[in-house]
């Protein structure tokens, strides 16, 4: 790619590293950086609001497909739930293609949850997405948010995120991928030096605070794209983990594991009251029983909290941008009544995997695609 630079006054253009034409990301100065367009990554809020005030988010997100077993698992956990405000309770899901049901993904969406974008292949080579090309990245999650959109019926307006397959991320291409395909917040980098003082979500305009647990991180600016930290949590060994499937030193039994959970969660709520991440993969409730027991009694525990909400990655970006205190009786907003952009007419499709193996697809179209949708063929024509 041709960088153009003004030399002594001269127009020059030159054959470099795209990637070094980018502005680097400058220290961040919370007088020129302010809300709601900008945030400094600090542990405050940048709200003003008296920190017994502030609502404590909880974000639940769940990685990869969804299927009828997990959906089966959300319903259980959390439908007909509500927030103390009255409004549904919410998750996030970063979807990843293969073995996703797109019906299971309408009725989510139209309950409430958030869905975000976590590529097509998932491809399980951890140097291809630390290699990956600008173009390559784009296709990853441009075609799976077209999938999205045409098999789940979900507006390219309510996409609005993503997190990165294995957390690997591949510094700036990531990040201008995701600046160049409007996509508004990044969830990728896990931090083990913010877990007593957590860090809020913050923007990537200004060079980060954050320390890189897996390189490369984002060096240059990317302003309006937010970066919502994977504050780590610690297994009963003080082993740090990312994900809650990924912590091992835990307890095996509902109740002593539920109160494990807890602890992570006091950590947030008895301090800044930063957002507390539950991220995971839904298959942890399938290695046991006593784990989705465990993660009931959480939430239980949660909404009989008066001043703990559990909401979408993107409603919590949102307060951030426009803090409510808890006084307000509505700290974030009305409650959202989704319509269908479609009638939902669930079919499913016998197609062939790129492997040249079988692949079943649910989707809300009336009729089947041609091809198994993949990257660089989204619809499968």
């Amino acid at each position: 790619m041709k960088c153009t630079l003004i030399l002594f006054g001269i127009l020059v253009s030159m054959t470099i590293n795209w990637t070094e034409c980018l502005k680097l990301a400058e220290p961040c100065i919370p007088t020129v950086c302010k809300l709601p367009n900008c945030k400094c990554s600090t542990i405050e809020s940048g709200s003003g609001i008296p920190t017994s005030k502030i609502p404590q988010i909880v974000l639940l997100t769940f990685d990869d497909a969804t299927t009828g077993q997990t959906y089966g698992k959300f319903s259980e956990a959390l439908f007909n739930r509500k927030n103390p405000d009255g409004c549904p309770i919410a998750a996030t899901h970063f979807l990843s293609h293969e073995y996703t049901d797109y019906t299971l993904v309408h009725d989510l969406w139209l309950k409430g949850h958030e869905v975000a974008l976590h590529s097509i292949t998932h491809a399980p080579i951890q140097d291809y997405w630390l290699k990956i090309n600008l173009t390559t990245f784009k296709a990853e999650f441009d075609d799976m948010r077209q999938i999205v959109m045409h098999f789940a019926g979900i507006p390219k307006s309510d996409i609005r995120g993503a997190r990165l397959p294995f957390l690997q991320t591949s510094g700036n291409i990531s990040f201008q991928g995701l600046k160049e395909l409007g996509l508004v917040y990044d969830s990728s980098m896990p931090t083990i030096r913010y877990v007593d003082n957590p860090l809020w979500p913050y923007t990537l305009e200004y060079a980060s605070h954050q320390d890189c647990m897996i390189e490369p991180c984002p060096t240059a600016s990317f302003p309006n794209v937010w970066e919502v930290p994977m504050t780590m949590w610690l297994d009963e060994k003080n082993v740090s983990c990312s994900m809650v499937d990924a912590c091992t030193n835990i307890p095996k039994q509902a109740e002593p594991l539920s109160k494990w959970i807890i602890k992570q969660f006091e950590r947030h709520y008895n301090n800044s009251r930063a957002p507390f991440p539950v991220f995971m993969h839904a298959a942890w409730f399938l290695r046991s029983d006593e784990y989705f027991k465990a993660y009931k009694l959480f939430i239980d525990h949660l909404v009989r909290l008066p001043d703990v909400y559990l909401v979408t990655v993107n409603k919590a970006i949102e307060w951030v941008k426009n803090p409510k205190s808890l006084d307000v009786k509505k700290p974030f907003g009305e409650c959202e009544v989704r319509k269908p952009t479609f009638d939902c007419f669930p079919r499913t499709c016998k197609l062939t995997g790129i492997d040249g193996n079988e692949r079943w697809m649910s989707s809300c179209v009336k009729t089947c695609p041609d091809r198994y949708p993949w990257i660089h063929n989204p619809l499968g024509k």
